[in-house]
């Protein structure tokens, strides 16, 4: 369980408070037989909603009217900015994923009014998410969004040196008796060249997806993949023609980090110092 607490910087947090936290509607797609029923053109994969909307409803109190006016505009003002939303589980736990906020609900009748220092209020999200955020997992970046004091810490990355082809390491994702933890299918991969060019390259999770970059990292430059965004660049250009998706991989997520141990499989051409790969991603949640 848990509750809505925070969009952008604004405290969400008041009384009679009522969270939706259902997981939203997930997509479908059925060809209809002529001799009756449907075939499911998923098959037996796990589909995920898309847009996902959410709502939270509370009680605004104040000790003056004009704080309570102030309270209630400041919520107001909010409509259409998309922020972060946050929810804290029960075990205090904190989640986010980006929302927009699509309408502010309120009524003021005359038995409210009555009592000037009370409003009832709905705020009405659309989330682009259909999991939350946790902690960060790999390398964090300056200009990635995030805050000071956030829980972050230097050097807390997954960073792995490619000394000879094959390389193998394993990434952890929790453990796979986690409740309600999912599989991180938003992840991004920086591989530097080093001192010497390197190609050919082929990153495999063991018993899952594999994707190969055909092209070529020149000395001292760095391909970057991101699995979430669908983006890969080479030194800073679009170089996504160059890469290749193995045949179990989902074309709605190309590489996925599963609860539990992974392992991880980098082959490639090329030799020369200073070669590594970094992982950067957030765990996930239902």
């Amino acid at each position: 369980m848990y509750r809505i607490i925070r969009f952008g910087t604004i405290d969400l947090q008041h009384y009679n408070q009522v969270d939706a936290i259902g997981s939203g509607v997930t997509p479908t797609a059925y060809q209809n037989l002529p001799e009756g029923g449907a075939l499911d053109l998923f098959g037996s994969l796990q589909k995920h909603p898309g847009a996902v909307e959410r709502s939270k409803s509370m009680r605004l109190t104040a000790t003056t009217d004009a704080a309570l006016e102030t309270i209630f505009m400041q919520l107001l003002a909010l409509r259409g900015r998309r922020e972060r939303l946050y929810r804290q589980t029960s075990s205090g736990d904190i989640h986010w994923q980006y929302a927009r906020l699509v309408e502010v609900t309120a009524e003021r009748s005359y038995e409210t009014a009555k009592f000037k220092r009370l409003q009832d209020i709905s705020l009405r999200f659309i989330t682009q998410e259909a999991f939350w955020r946790g902690d960060l997992g790999g390398v964090w970046y300056f200009d990635s969004g995030e805050y000071f004091d956030s829980g972050l810490a230097f050097d807390s990355g997954q960073v792995y040196s490619l000394t000879t082809s094959p390389t193998s390491f394993a990434i952890s994702v929790g453990t796979v008796t986690d409740a309600g933890r999912a599989a991180i299918r938003a992840v991004r991969m920086a591989i530097d060249a080093g001192a010497s060019s390197m190609s050919a390259i082929t990153i495999a999770r063991t018993g899952g997806e594999s994707i190969t970059f055909s092209g070529t990292i020149l000395a001292n430059k760095t391909l970057v993949i991101d699995t979430g965004t669908m983006q890969v660049t080479n030194d800073g250009v679009d170089a996504y023609d160059d890469l290749t998706l193995s045949p179990t991989a989902d074309l709605a997520a190309w590489f996925a980090l599963e609860p539990g141990s992974n392992t991880i499989t980098v082959t490639f051409t090329g030799g020369g110092a200073g070669k590594q790969i970094s992982f950067s991603y957030y765990e996930v949640w239902y």
